[in-house]
């Protein structure tokens, strides 16, 4: 009797003591304490919860653990150094490692198995090593670099006389699911990614809308003038790009042209030509996708320029630079000095740009070509829920998706 009460009150202690780190983990944002809500799917969210590839459940669920530590797997995996430091703090000390080195590290533990093969630490790896030469995605970030470092070793073989016979193979990375994985910070990213988008965030249309044909240069001024958002329907159906943009046309007309593209998340741009960011936007899966965002393609690839721009001095004459009405205030500062003026924008699904201003305080119009755009607005003075402008508008903190500005503000 007396050795089963000692028992109890020892399992009762060290449930306890689980309970306080526990509380004091998620107070130090071991997983960020805003981890947004599991979308409602038709099996309650359940597929979204279980379906993180290395088996990772939102820190919560370590009340659920039939272990008396439920977090076993993290305190086994990390060692007393290491322990001290919540998930967030481990992700930076691995964002100074070199492939190598990460790679190896993944192999020390469960937990840093699933810590070394976060997506975005791989990412940062290729923009540093490979962002500006270019290269092709395949599967994952880590599956990128691995297969883009042996073509690379073996086209330096190739070139190297002096090695008579060498031998390289890839095997795409397989994920193996950890139990007892608990972490709000490695589940985040994974649930801002995969979640199903909700018709009813879609379906909301109330921006003003005309047809072309009814647009006049001065109804279009009006609005420039009063900075109103407007829909124009039909200004692009009779533009060649309408007919001609799809992936082998653009592959065909850009050829060895490599276009720049960006994400708020990633810490470099990349460099990739058309070929090779289809295959990216066919692949990737993640929470901020890099974001195709060119202003060299009229220069690089005047081809395009031609699909639309006569096209439009016609759908649109208030766009025309040449017209009486002088808009184009930026020809006065004279050739060459004019800001950046037209871009060519392209991303895969969930692709983004963060809440912005102008930074020329101009108007910006859009031409969807092929596929669907959501723009979301707020007055002039009217921050967005979650978003948080410096007092010079310069900088803007803000959730690091707008899939996690979805969830948590919409």
């Amino acid at each position: 009797m007396n050795i089963k009460r000692k028992r109890n009150k020892s399992v009762k202690r060290k449930r306890l003591e689980i309970a306080k780190e526990a509380a004091s983990r998620t107070l130090n944002a071991n997983g960020k304490t805003d981890l947004p809500p599991l979308p409602v799917d038709k099996n309650g969210g359940l597929d979204t919860l279980f379906s993180h590839r290395y088996g990772v459940l939102p820190y919560g669920n370590i009340y659920m653990s039939n272990e008396l530590n439920g977090d076993f797997v993290r305190h086994d995996g990390l060692g007393p150094l290491l322990l001290s430091l919540n998930d967030e703090e481990i992700l930076s000390v691995l964002q100074f490692l070199d492939a190598g080195s990460l790679g190896r590290l993944s192999q020390c533990s469960r937990y840093l198995y699933v810590a070394g093969h976060h997506d975005d630490l791989w990412r940062d790896l290729t923009l540093r090593k490979y962002g500006k030469t270019g290269f092709s995605f395949t599967n994952s970030w880590k599956d990128t670099f691995i297969s883009t470092d042996i073509a690379n070793m073996i086209k330096c073989a190739k070139d190297d006389t002096t090695i008579a016979k060498i031998s390289f193979s890839f095997e795409p990375h397989k994920p193996i699911k950890i139990k007892n994985i608990y972490s709000d910070t490695f589940f985040r990213s994974w649930l801002c990614c995969t979640f199903t988008l909700q018709k009813s965030w879609l379906s909301v249309q109330n921006v003003d809308t005309m047809n072309s044909e009814s647009m006049s240069t001065e109804k279009f001024l009006e609005y420039e003038e009063n900075n109103i958002p407007l829909l124009i329907k039909g200004a692009t159906k009779d533009w060649p790009a309408l007919q001609k943009w799809n992936k082998e046309y653009l592959i065909k007309q850009s050829q060895n042209v490599s276009f720049r593209a960006t994400s708020g998340a990633a810490p470099l741009p990349a460099n990739y030509t058309i070929e090779n960011y289809s295959k990216y936007c066919d692949e990737v899966s993640e929470e901020a996708p890099l974001y195709l965002f060119d202003r060299t393609f009229a220069h690089n690839c005047p081809s395009l320029l031609d699909d639309y721009e006569e096209a439009l001095k016609t759908s649109c004459p208030y766009f025309d630079h040449e017209a009486k009405h002088g808009h184009d205030l930026f020809s006065l500062l004279g050739k060459g000095k004019r800001p950046d003026h037209r871009w060519i924008i392209m991303g895969p699904s969930r692709s983004f740009s963060n809440f912005h201003i102008d930074p020329n305080c101009t108007h910006a119009w859009n031409a969807p070509i092929v596929g669907r755009k959501r723009w979301i607005f707020y007055p002039p003075g009217t921050n967005p829920p979650g978003v948080y402008p410096s007092p010079n508008g310069d900088d803007v903190v803000m959730p690091i998706s707008l899939g996690e500005w979805f969830l948590t503000h919409y």
